[in-house]
């Protein structure tokens, strides 16, 4: 598998991955402008450096930046390998993981939910059962959204907190207009900021009639996308007077 694909493969799978290049060299190492390497959690997905010690620089550069904010950085190295100390230019690049929508619960909503957010290309994590522990081991981030399509579910307030606390864009759930405040509410009484409960959407989904689980998904959908890309999700009918 060349760099390319693992950075792909990576980023389907949801893992935060880094591209470390090779932008110059002095001396004679045994490497050359152009190497590249992909890391992801610490581990070496694909490419090298071209020896154990410029690979093991190239890990250490990836882990700054997976650990910083982020930008692009460009790093001199000096190694020692090979009996002398050698010099590389890299430059390392972080490629963040697709687009995900959460869906917690097994049921026609969110099943729907499920359907409509892959045919938008969105990575797509349908979880129920152990729910809580699969959303702890491979969290929501900045690019995702989360919707819990079961509210009665025992996981519904843990994964919430979890959520809301988080950097998921969007945090909803499915529920009534009688329902929804007594959720907020239990979470404010367990102690949660009354902040992280403002960001929940609940009855969630854009008010387009939906009756059917499908028509239902879609309202749901259409909000996540309104709000990642800040708009109310209104009419965009024009009159001429």
């Amino acid at each position: 598998m060349d760099t390319l694909q693992a950075l792909t493969a990576a980023r389907e799978a949801g893992r935060r991955s880094v591209l470390v290049t090779v932008v110059a060299v002095e001396g004679e190492p045994p490497s050359y402008a152009g190497a590249k390497l992909a890391v992801a959690d610490g581990q070496v997905l694909a490419g090298t450096l071209g020896c154990s010690e410029f690979d093991t620089a190239g890990m250490e550069l990836a882990r700054e930046l997976a650990g910083s904010g982020g930008d692009p950085t460009l790093r001199r190295r000096r190694v020692f390998g090979h009996g002398q100390e050698q010099v590389l230019e890299l430059f390392a690049e972080l490629h963040e993981p697709s687009p995900a929508v959460f869906v917690f619960g097994d049921n026609a909503v969110g099943r729907a939910v499920a359907e409509f957010a892959g045919f938008l290309g969105r990575r797509v994590e349908l979880l129920h059962e152990g729910a809580q522990a699969a959303f702890e081991s491979a969290p929501a981030g900045s690019t995702d959204a989360v919707v819990l399509s079961d509210h009665d579910a025992p996981y519904v307030d843990e994964v919430l907190k979890r959520a809301l606390a988080g950097p998921a864009f969007f945090v909803g759930m499915l529920g009534s207009r009688r329902h929804a405040p007594m959720v907020m509410q239990r979470l404010r009484d367990d102690g949660v900021p009354a902040a992280q409960v403002d960001r929940l959407h609940s009855p969630c989904g854009l008010d387009i009639g939906s009756q059917s689980p499908a028509e239902i998904a879609l309202s749901i959908v259409a909000e996540i996308v309104a709000v990642e890309r800040g708009r109310s999700g209104g009419a965009m009918q024009m009159r001429i007077r």
